[in-house]
């Protein structure tokens, strides 16, 4: 089994925003720690990038166990099979919410050692019993959602990619897939859609009384939302500050309401239903891939 994978990221450009870049890269350290927890393997995996090699932003990781013992005991048949099943676990994932497309699964049924999955349009996916089980963990869950909906607003990112070290791809998401994978959970009602999402949003104006609104850019589009969620608050009491520019990574519920006159599902109202991470305001900076990785 491999201990090692690629992580591409595909662009005509030559340079990538940092805060993408690490921002992917936390929630991926999130899953894979997520994972390897709930495998209760007893091991801590350290998860370090080997090289970031040109073209196409590919990032090279490897998972080792972290150890206090004798460097030699780091590749025994156990670690390299922890690692591999860790690895297979998280493309899993990736695979059982591209085919999801963001809905609820229509049927579940165990088959074997594995589980029978089928979608909202009647196609059907078999995935390991683990990865189902670990589908709905909330770490995961957020992690997921949020590591696409930064990638989603990027768009100079047509792609994303998991390879092994031999460039094999393991598995593909394609620039229209990435909204699948950031959404959390869909709720469909007569005229009417409930969305809950994956969001980042940058604070325009912020309101510390929970019966107010505050003011946001989404996408690229202003929008005023409450703030439901009472840790918000505690926070606030606490002392911490939240200041305009600041970036807020979100579970966001938003209504749609369909509009017969242009066939479609419009945006009416947005609810902040839980805020994951709070970062500070910061410029925005570029890794040049042409002159930075020789």
């Amino acid at each position: 089994m491999e201990t090692d994978f690629k992580i591409k990221f595909d662009g005509e450009k030559h340079q990538i925003d940092a805060n993408l870049l690490v921002n992917n890269l936390i929630h991926t350290t999130s899953i894979i720690q997520e994972i390897n927890r709930n495998l209760d393997s007893g091991k801590k995996l350290d998860i370090q990038i080997k090289a970031l090699e040109k073209g196409s932003f590919l990032i090279h990781i490897e998972l080792i166990e972290s150890t206090f013992e004798n460097l030699k005991n780091l590749l025994t048949r156990e670690n390299i099979e922890i690692a591999g099943s860790v690895i297979g676990i998280f493309v899993g994932l990736i695979e059982l919410k591209k085919f999801l497309k963001g809905k609820e699964e229509k049927s579940i049924e165990n088959a074997g050692n594995k589980v029978k999955i089928t979608n909202q349009e009647g196609q059907v996916l078999y995935v390991e019993n683990f990865v189902q089980n670990i589908y709905n963990n909330t770490i995961v869950k957020d992690a997921l959602s949020q590591s696409f909906e930064t990638l989603e607003n990027d768009n100079s990112i047509t792609g994303y990619e998991i390879t092994d070290k031999n460039n094999k791809t393991l598995v593909r998401v394609d620039r229209e897939e990435f909204e699948y994978i950031s959404v959390k959970s869909e709720e469909l009602l007569e005229g009417e859609k409930n969305i809950i999402v994956a969001a980042r949003l940058n604070i325009v104006r912020i309101s510390f009384d929970d019966k107010l609104k505050s003011d946001f850019y989404f996408k690229g589009n202003k929008i005023s939302a409450k703030i439901n969620d009472s840790e918000f608050y505690n926070r606030v009491d606490k002392g911490e500050s939240f200041a305009k520019g600041d970036v807020l990574e979100v579970e966001l519920e938003i209504k749609q309401v369909f509009e017969s006159a242009v066939n479609t599902y419009v945006n009416k109202n947005y609810k902040i239903k839980r805020i994951i991470t709070h970062i500070l305001r910061n410029e925005q900076s570029k890794f040049d891939f042409e002159n930075e990785v020789s």
